[in-house]
């Protein structure tokens, strides 16, 4: 058993995001932090991840702060990191004080070499969050190329609300649903993570990925946060896909546009 990180050295090994990331998060919805842990701790935290992931023999995705598995838990729970994703949610703005956040979720991801992307989505419209301030920290714990299937998102997109939950649907991609999206607002460029390096998006923010194209596992730590005040369906973090049926018909009736009459 890994133990605990003290304050001081979770502050030795994750800095502080700088006022240009804040700023570029909340324009763009999506912001990569350069080096924001160490890479040799990032490094560290894969070699427990894969020994705590051999032990289980999980073969998914599988959660360590909230197990207790250290070191995840006293980086993820540290204050620092508090600081950070309370500067970047900046519910001050509107409420004039800052709110605590609520640990949401965290998960060790593996996507095996030629696994297929993922399909591009919004967080928020997947979990059934009533309000904004959710938001996801993915962090490359090993070398990360764009053809390994390195997160793209869409820039802006948060500002356009829920655009629907998809992974229900026939049609479960956004930038099909939507194929303007891109031309109108533009897709981030493609990333090279070394370990360590961190990128955040905003619980609305489009975002998905392509296929692992290489021979090379991609390894990656993803934790999430949501403002205290935040109410999801049934109190649960986890409505992943959950079924939403349209109207009907009987009950509520289309209203179509009339032909415009001609002169």
């Amino acid at each position: 058993m890994e133990k605990a990180l003290t304050p001081r050295e979770v502050e030795a090994v994750l800095r502080e995001v700088t006022d240009e990331e804040v700023a570029f998060y909340q324009e763009h919805g999506w912001v990569m932090m350069k080096k924001l842990v160490d890479p040799d701790f990032a490094t560290e935290l894969l070699r427990v991840g894969q020994a705590w992931r051999e032990s289980k023999q999980e073969k998914g995705p599988f959660k360590l702060a909230s197990e207790g598995v250290e070191p995840f838990r006293s980086f993820m729970f540290s204050e620092r990191m508090a600081q950070n994703a309370t500067r970047l949610v900046n519910r001050k703005r509107l409420k004039g004080v800052d709110l605590p956040l609520r640990y949401r979720m965290d998960l060790l991801l593996l996507k095996p070499p030629g696994a297929k992307g993922s399909t591009y989505h919004q967080d928020s419209s997947e979990h059934g969050s009533d309000r904004v301030g959710e938001l996801q920290f993915w962090m490359a714990l090993a070398e990360v190329t764009a053809e390994m299937g390195a997160m793209r998102f869409v820039n802006r997109s948060h500002r356009e609300g829920p655009l629907g939950s998809v992974f229900n649907d026939d049609k479960g991609d956004l930038l099909e649903q939507f194929p303007n999206l891109t031309s109108v607002l533009e897709l981030s460029p493609p990333f090279h993570y070394q370990p360590g390096d961190c990128t955040v998006h905003h619980g609305y923010t489009v975002h998905g990925g392509p296929d692992n194209t290489t021979d090379k596992p991609r390894w990656s730590y993803l934790f999430s946060y949501s403002p205290v005040d935040t109410r999801y369906w049934n109190g649960s973090a986890n409505n992943w896909g959950s079924e939403r049926k349209r109207l009907g018909d009987a009950d509520n009736p289309i209203v179509r546009l009339q032909e415009t009459d001609k002169a």
